[in-house]
């Protein structure tokens, strides 16, 4: 009898697209993401484009030609300009209201152990999502035990999180998008 194989033919590979090229790819696979964000209206941004110079009054990040910066030294020009408009920037508004874009669940026996490590890392990505965009950020982290919950002020840096742990401590990753606004859960067990 031949060899069936029940799951369909294997898909075509090309040549540099071999297993070797990506490590852990078959027990990996690819990280999901969310094709139709622009779809959904985060209320926290505004609907027309700022004009001029803006600041945020809380933070002091600086809105540029529709571009976000939280340089010390473009903060210290932007409040030279005669068309500075200050104003309480996405990320700040978030904060205060408690409404996160992205809520990471961290569950393990681990974590006690390694919960410096663990801690460092997430402020890292968040160091590191800052200088991309200043509107993501950590909102709270808090620990009970063998869990921790870390929200975030937009759902990209909550999935950014979620791969580094798992990257950096194996176990599994998982990934959920809500249908009706722009907000990611995600889960990392281990």
């Amino acid at each position: 009898m031949a060899n069936v194989n029940r799951q369909g033919p294997m898909p075509f590979r090309r040549r540099d697209e071999s297993a070797s090229s990506f490590p852990n790819a078959s027990r990996r696979g690819p990280v999901p993401i969310r094709r139709n964000v622009e779809d959904f209206d985060d209320p926290y941004l505004p609907s027309e484009s700022y004009r001029g110079t803006v600041i945020c009054r809380e933070c002091h990040a600086v809105n540029q030609n529709e571009r976000w910066s939280l340089d010390e030294r473009i903060y210290q020009e932007a409040v030279k300009a005669a068309d500075a408009h200050y104003i309480v920037c996405p990320a700040c508004q978030k904060l205060h209201d408690r409404q996160p874009g992205g809520i990471v669940t961290l569950s393990s026996d681990f974590i006690p152990e390694h919960r410096d490590e663990i801690l460092n890392l997430i402020r890292n990505e968040d160091v590191r999502a800052r200088h991309v965009n200043p509107l993501e950020r950590v909102m709270e982290i808090q620990e009970d035990g063998s869990q921790m919950v870390v929200t975030t002020t937009n759902e990209k840096l909550a999935q950014r999180l979620g791969r580094a742990v798992g990257r950096a401590y194996g176990g599994h990753v998982h990934y959920h998008w809500t249908s009706d606004s722009k907000q990611a859960r995600v889960w990392w067990t281990r």
